[in-house]
């Protein structure tokens, strides 16, 4: 007899109220049969855990539970502490603003019990969501903007993560191969994607199943130097592997040095350092001498402003 293997549903709850009731429908929709939720809210200011406790008390039917963290420890920790708590075979994981739609988990779930042991993660399209649930992107991949990978994609993830979180579904035994999420960083998805590719294979899905929403409070909109260094963190933790992978590496440390002093991040300086040596251009050194001269990148700005409104230029705004 074929047993229908069980699937944690970790949901990472945190000041998203007027959205997480909608999340929560959408996996109790799910028409996947074998589920076990568990919502862990990371000390909410809002009425997070008010909406939440009330869906629990209409919903006494469907095996749910809540944790509340009595003091804010980040979504990284939350991931950790979704996986300690789980049970199941395979695990996914949704933000408190997201939506599943209904078929998600019964084509995965076939898929990774039909791939070798080395394919550890199934992930597919997602399509964008505005404030009031409206569809602003039918289709991510569709824009042409990422394109989605399958196999050995270590290389493609190095590049961008072009991977939805809340599409994705990965073997518990994975985990226990990679360790758990790196709770020093400030997100939690593109790290943990880089790693697992480095030891499993991935399976693209082509279909959408998930919408994730964008709005004015969303975590990517704020934090922009805290997730600068985060990315540069990632990165680095790879240096080494390949000459093509460090190739790929350095551009992004480049890149995200430039982005970290431009936001006006505490650790400019020693970033700056990190690409000077590893890159020896004018450029970098331009930023590395005004970084540690402590000029802002914004009063650089102002100053180039000037430059070419003297010379009847026009500004860089313009």
């Amino acid at each position: 007899m074929t047993t229908t293997p069980l699937v944690s549903i970790g949901v990472a709850s945190f000041n998203n109220s007027p959205y997480i009731r909608e999340t929560l429908d959408s996996i109790r929709a799910l028409d996947y049969p074998q589920v076990e939720l568990i919502i862990i809210d990371d000390l909410s200011t809002d009425d997070s855990v008010s909406v939440i406790e009330k869906w629990l008390l209409e919903h006494t039917d469907f095996n749910a539970r809540l944790i509340r963290h009595t003091q804010n420890q980040g979504v990284c920790r939350v991931c950790n502490r979704f996986i300690e708590e789980s049970r199941g075979k395979y695990l996914c994981l949704i933000g408190s603003d997201d939506n599943y739609l209904p078929d998600k988990l019964t084509v995965q779930v076939m898929m990774l019990e039909a791939a070798p042991p080395d394919v550890g993660v199934v992930f597919s399209d997602v399509s964008k969501i505005d404030s009031a649930g409206n569809i602003i992107v039918p289709s991510v991949y569709a824009t042409g903007q990422i394109s989605p990978s399958s196999g050995d994609v270590w290389l493609s993830m190095l590049r961008t993560n072009f991977i939805g979180a809340m599409t994705t579904l990965v073997r518990r035994s994975c985990f226990e191969v990679v360790g758990p999420y790196d709770e020093s960083l400030a997100y939690e998805d593109w790290d943990m994607w880089i790693r697992l590719a480095r030891k499993f294979h991935f399976i693209y899905q082509p279909q959408v199943t998930a919408h994730y929403r964008i709005h004015g409070s969303s975590a990517m909109f704020r934090r922009r130097a805290q997730i600068a260094e985060t990315n540069l963190r990632i990165v680095s933790k790879h240096l080494g592997v390949s000459a093509e992978g460090d190739a790929i590496i350095h551009e992004h440390i480049a890149a995200f040095s430039e982005q970290l002093y431009l936001l006006g991040g505490e650790n400019r300086v020693y970033w700056l350092q990190q690409r000077w040596r590893q890159k020896r251009d004018l450029r970098g050194l331009a930023l590395l001498t005004l970084a540690r001269m402590g000029v802002s990148a914004q009063h650089v700005a102002r100053t180039y402003d000037l430059i070419k409104r003297v010379r009847g230029t026009e500004t860089i705004a313009g």
